[in-house]
């Protein structure tokens, strides 16, 4: 009856003790069962006591049930060195640091919106995975200095009030160099309207995108998630917001009346083209973070200028003469490794600054306040070091007309039309260069070319949304960026005014469908 007894104290123990080692240290710790009866603890004290797959062997002399026993004592060497793997892999554990508890968000709903758009962005990798590498622990990462050598080298910087628009264009926008303006935004209203506490009790029920998925869909989520998340977000590359509908959103078009285009900026060329032809240009955008965008250039060869209203950007730039493969990292990315905008500024930018030694790097961090401009075809990434909320547009001027006209001709041939047949009726000097820059290179537009026949590189991108019979009139321009060169013409608002009055003075007089309509109802028909 005692051995019974012991018997069923021991499978108590075994049963509240199941998991690792600790079976070990009940077994030696309890009674003994009586003599000559034979406990089912032995046996599973047999099989819970074996060191686990993996781990390190038992040292010479030491007791099996010990739990100490799974390292050498001092002075001891281990019976049996571990593999070159299992040494990488006690490496690499020691040196990643701890991994964070996954946040809790304040609106029950954020976990399964930032689920849903994290799945759809990257198919390829598991939500949970996003903060895999820890980088939310690694503040170094973001609080990093640049260090400026005869390879790395500043991107220049100049305050505002030093500069004139004149003396810019001169210096800056005419020869394709970067440049940094600091205080340039003093009287944008966004300075005060555009925190992220501001913008959601503005726009907390609008749906803003944050990423797309594979197939091209926008995917958003309302600005209530997602200031959520911005503020508790652990990922290694958080959602980028980043919005384009800001003209054709009613409830986000507010946002344009915060800012307005720098005085630096004063051309748009683009803005020949109707708002719902011309390539997309103007983008809201909010970076949590360690987000950010991996190096490339601007499409169409368009220039840029990027304002910060809070903040702050670590940029870096290229020339374009440089190559693609070498920017990018392409030779230096090792297998297994990922791309994001902090692992380029954490490892990949490094190695390929020691790798091309001959490399010419530009960067310089951008704060709020500041605005950067970009030339076309410079090379460009950025990393956000803080939560940054920052306005950003793509232009066409006289500083590189030429390129873009070229660009967009073969890329984007349904707007090059659009352009082109524009141009021609309301800015006869950018037709004639447009003209002139055709013969030089032996192009010829679609509309000059035989039946069939077609251009090799031209694109069919979704976003060309014009077609031939359509045609702009003056009140679907945007006057702004092209006053230089039109002909002293009205466009925009102004064209559509003139437009309103001339159609009512047809209409009183009869000449018109309207016309027709008034003396119907004055004759009581």
């Amino acid at each position: 009856f005692g051995a019974r007894g012991s018997r069923g104290r021991n499978l108590v123990a075994e049963a509240r003790l199941l998991p690792g080692e600790g079976i070990a240290m009940s077994h030696r710790e309890r009674s003994r069962p009586a003599p000559g009866v034979r406990s089912r603890s032995a046996s599973v004290k047999k099989k819970f006591s074996s060191p686990a797959r993996g781990s390190a062997s038992t040292a010479p002399g030491s007791s099996p049930e010990d739990p100490r026993s799974a390292s050498p004592s001092p002075g001891r060497a281990p019976s049996r060195a571990p593999s070159g793997k299992r040494r990488r892999a006690s490496r690499s554990a020691s040196a990643s640091p701890p991994s964070r508890p996954p946040p809790t968000f304040a609106h029950r709903r954020t976990s399964g919106e930032v689920w849903r758009c994290k799945k759809g962005k990257r198919s390829d990798i598991k939500p949970p995975d996003w903060n895999k590498f820890c980088y939310a622990s690694r503040e170094e990462v973001l609080d990093r200095p640049i260090e400026y050598t005869d390879q790395t080298v500043p991107i220049p910087r100049v305050k505002r009030s030093e500069i004139t628009p004149e003396w810019f264009y001169e210096n800056y926008a005419s020869k394709s160099r970067p440049i940094i303006v600091e205080d340039a935004l003093s009287d944008w209203p966004a300075m005060q309207r555009w925190s992220i506490d501001a913008l959601e009790e503005r726009f907390r029920h609008v749906p803003f995108k944050v990423a797309k998925d594979d197939k091209g869909k926008k995917l958003r989520m309302k600005f209530k998630y997602y200031a959520d998340y911005i503020r508790r977000q652990q990922d290694d590359s958080p959602l980028y917001l980043f919005e384009t509908n800001m003209d054709d959103n009613a409830a986000i078009r507010p946002l344009m009346d915060d800012y307005e285009v720098p005085d630096l900026f004063p051309n748009d060329y683009f803005a020949l083209i109707n708002q719902d032809s011309r390539p997309p240009f103007r983008w809201f955008c909010i970076g949590p973070r360690r987000s950010g965008t991996t190096v490339h250039t601007d499409p169409l060869g368009t220039a840029a200028w990027n304002a910060v209203t809070s903040g702050c950007k670590h940029w870096v730039l290229f020339e374009p003469k440089e190559q693609r493969k070498i920017v990018k990292g392409k030779d230096v990315i090792r297998k297994g490794e990922d791309d994001e905008a902090i692992m380029y500024f954490d490892f990949i930018l490094p190695r390929i600054k020691r790798a091309h030694p001959e490399l010419r790097v530009y960067e310089g961090l951008q704060k709020a306040g500041d605005v950067i401009f970009v030339p076309g075809d410079w090379w460009h990434g950025v990393l956000n070091r803080e939560d940054c909320v920052a306005v950003t547009q793509n232009y066409c001027g006289p500083d590189n007309f030429d390129l873009v006209w070229s660009r967009t001709r073969k890329e984007r041939e349904k707007v090059a039309y659009l352009w082109y047949r524009n141009m021609k009726r309301f800015a006869p000097k950018l037709y004639h260069r447009a003209v002139e820059l055709n013969r030089k290179d032996g192009f010829r537009m679609r509309h000059e070319r035989g039946p069939g026949e077609k251009l090799s590189s031209c694109s069919s991108s979704s976003s060309e949304s014009s077609s031939d019979s359509s045609s702009d009139e003056a009140a679907d321009l945007d006057f702004r960026g092209v006053e230089s060169v039109t002909r002293g013409e009205l466009l925009g608002s102004a064209a559509f005014r003139l437009q309103g009055d001339s159609t009512w003075a047809r209409a009183r007089t009869g000449r018109s469908p309207a016309g027709w309509a008034l003396r119907k109802r004055r004759r009581g028909v």
